[in-house]
């Protein structure tokens, strides 16, 4: 097993090398041309009521933030620190960076499946060609069911272990886990998606999850009041290591690239999720790229800068090592920082928050794989099951193998929809005019 994670996780090293500076002109060409030319010739403007927008933007943020949120950034800040990157922090201000350069590609992703009435997958099929339609849809399924499931898994086994053996005194074991936690989770998940009713199910979670958002941004709120002598620390930390980089590959810096994979993986700008969340949606082009916007600037927020600032304050106090190398111990560190300085209050509400959406985002991804796949919904379900399971299987015994693959497949899917969606505004845009 690890050496299929050294093996995944060098390709995937070498090809992000190589693909981030190809993605960062694409978007800026894609962003400069839409905006100038393709927006005003396929889209009419339109009243926009922000009673339309904040409910369907709760929504998608429910379904959009996940256990990466804390878990994929914590992982990726322990590898920028393991790999030599001192000052760890910088991946706030280089993702900073990174969001002007993608965030944008949520809104024109949106209105481009709105503007062709067509998912990334048919669109890509006909603006690249089929091939590459089947290619991205099945290395989307796999990225979101198995990745990301791997993650939500991940994340809500380490915090209810976290909870049971700092608070109940309760040692556990990874069988102990998986047996008790992990596979009672996806049968209770199994049977939902069997039922036929995950979609009633995920809007209900989705109003809690909006809760528990509230939730933890209070506990920001009362965190950083209560550490505000620790804020120019953080900030000078991030300028710090921007501005004396570890670099790797071709020259880039480390903490750029890590940040540009997580930043793609939380707020997913160019994998097609936001584009097919407003398929079915009334909401005109326009808003519903604004829909798509709202959420996934927020969970940038949530999930960078967030992350990282109680990571940084957690380290400083020698709460949360990083340079352990490993994850459960990096998150249990996380939790003590919040309790620590938040109470109870923080220590409930970081639960809380992992807990359900880890579960809202297990079963949102079944969503796509019922738009990606063109078969029975009880094929469907069957592939779908057993994908999780593997992924939760994996999330327990695996190691660090889920979390390499995922920086793979994003790749694959973002490169696909992003070049899809690069030869619509340079070519295709023409049979959308309005």
């Amino acid at each position: 097993m690890h050496f299929f994670e050294e093996l995944i996780g060098s390709t995937s090293s070498v090809i992000w090398s190589i693909f981030l500076p190809v993605l960062i002109i694409m978007s800026i060409v894609i962003s400069v041309l839409f905006f100038t030319k393709v927006q005003n010739k396929t889209t009419k403007k339109s009243k926009i009521n922000p009673k339309d927008i904040i409910a369907p933007a709760a929504i998608s943020m429910g379904a959009m933030i996940g256990t990466g949120a804390i878990i994929g950034v914590l992982g990726s800040m322990m590898g920028i620190a393991t790999n030599g990157q001192m000052y760890f922090e910088a991946i706030a201000g280089w993702a900073l960076i990174g969001a002007v350069i993608l965030l944008p590609l949520c809104y024109i992703e949106t209105l481009v499946c709105k503007t062709t009435k067509q998912s990334p997958k048919n669109y890509i099929s006909k603006f690249l060609n089929p091939r590459m339609g089947a290619i991205y849809a099945y290395a989307f399924i796999l990225l979101y069911v198995f990745g990301f499931g791997g993650f939500q898994v991940q994340g809500i086994n380490s915090a209810i272990t976290i909870i049971v053996e700092n608070f109940f005194a309760i040692s556990t074991t990874p069988m102990m886990r998986y047996v008790v936690l992990v596979v009672p989770l996806l049968l209770i998940v199994s049977a939902i998606v069997l039922a036929k009713k995950h979609e009633v199910f995920i809007n209900s979670m989705a109003l809690m999850i909006g809760v528990a958002v509230v939730m933890y941004i209070i506990m920001v709120i009362i965190f950083i009041t209560k550490t505000t002598e620790y804020v120019p620390v953080y900030i000078g930390n991030i300028w710090q290591g921007m501005t004396n980089p570890i670099t790797a590959g071709i020259g880039l810096p480390i903490g750029f690239t890590v940040a540009v994979q997580r930043l793609t993986q939380t707020s997913e700008p160019g994998l097609g999720a936001l584009a097919m969340s407003t398929m079915d949606s009334d909401s005109e082009p326009r808003s519903a790229g604004l829909i798509a916007l709202i959420p996934a600037i927020t969970t940038v927020f949530i999930a960078i800068f967030v992350t990282s600032y109680i990571t940084s304050y957690g380290s400083s106090v020698g709460l949360i090592d990083l340079m352990a190398g490993d994850s459960l111990v990096a998150l249990r560190g996380y939790f003590d920082t919040c309790f620590e300085v938040a109470g109870y209050f923080g220590l409930f509400t970081i639960t809380i928050f992992t807990v359900l959406s880890g579960i809202t985002s297990l079963l949102g991804s079944f969503y796509f794989l019922n738009v990606l796949l063109d078969r029975t919904e009880n094929q469907n379900i069957a592939i779908y099951i057993t994908l999780i399971f593997i992924a939760g299987t994996l999330a327990v015994f695996g190691g660090a193998i889920i979390f390499e693959a995922v920086d793979l497949l994003l790749f694959v899917v973002t490169g696909i929809n992003v070049a899809a969606i690069f030869k619509y505004v340079i070519l295709n845009y023409k049979e959308y005019l309005i």
